[in-house]
């Protein structure tokens, strides 16, 4: 399973430098911190120019926005109510680093002493070129233009903050006779103060025989006070009958799991 896992880690890092044209390296992808209130922590990003050429690099801190479809959108940092740009603080900003060579970012973050929700955002790793004066970016250093980047994604839970509450409620289908998967929506709504992981499977439970069928986890996210609605998949394999079909989550808590359920026929 660790093979496994760095095998998938090492695939993503080089999908990822291959579709933005890149020829650097940034691990890891996520940081996540659980300082207590009024601790600091720090932990480090690590950046390796895979080039054949000396690059010059630039760190930017930025906060997310995230709609009830999961998309997100770097806005301005500071400017959502669960900003973490103004907890964390990073060295060095801006650096070079010749060919092969490889530099530790180190990232502090400092928990308010009156805080005990989930904060989160990102830090853009970019390169950058000389240019003239004239069309340079003045977000950046005179002369230099931001090129390519990557994403890391940066988040903060205390670590003894522990009151993890979700829901999942309306499931309701929306395929149609003409597709080859039958699709259900269904809201989950995260009704606590910090990041929730979530998990929701779905089962089919054949009303006469009581035989399950249970289909693909779906893995995903959820931030403080929102929503999002997911869609879940059944293949069109199950034997003609009736069945109660429930979607369950289980969002963290070590002891509660949520659901909501209908009746299908398999005709």
């Amino acid at each position: 399973m660790v093979m496994k896992n760095n095998y998938l880690l090492f695939f993503l890092i080089f999908v990822i430098k291959i579709v933005a044209g890149q020829d650097f390296e940034v691990s890891p992808l996520e940081l996540f911190f659980n300082a207590e209130p009024g601790e600091s922590q720090t932990k480090y990003i690590s950046v390796k120019n895979h080039g054949s050429k000396l690059e010059t690099f630039i760190l930017k801190i930025s906060d997310v926005s995230i709609d009830s479809k999961g998309s997100t959108e770097y806005v301005e940092p500071g400017s959502m109510k669960n900003s973490i740009s103004d907890w964390v603080s990073y060295a060095p900003s801006f650096f070079e680093l010749q060919p092969n060579e490889e530099k530790e970012i180190a990232v502090t973050l400092q928990q308010p002493t009156d805080e005990y929700g989930s904060k989160w955002g990102v830090i853009f790793i970019r390169t950058a070129f000389e240019q003239s004066s004239y069309s340079a970016d003045k977000s950046v250093r005179a002369g230099l233009s931001v090129t390519g980047r990557i994403v890391v994604n940066v988040y903060q839970t205390p670590g003894t903050n522990k009151a993890f509450k979700a829901s999942i409620s309306n499931m309701m289908e929306v395929s149609t006779n003409t597709d080859t998967v039958r699709t259900f929506n269904a809201l989950i709504n995260n009704l606590s103060e910090i990041i929730t992981p979530c998990k929701v499977v779905l089962i089919a439970t054949n009303v006469e025989t009581s035989e399950e069928t249970i289909f693909q986890e779906n893995e995903f996210t959820m931030y403080p006070k929102s929503s999002r609605k997911i869609e879940l998949y059944m293949p069109k394999t199950l034997p003609k009958g009736t069945y109660s079909l429930a979607a369950i989550l289980d969002y963290g808590s070590k002891t509660n799991l949520e659901g909501t359920q209908v009746i299908i026929k398999v005709e």
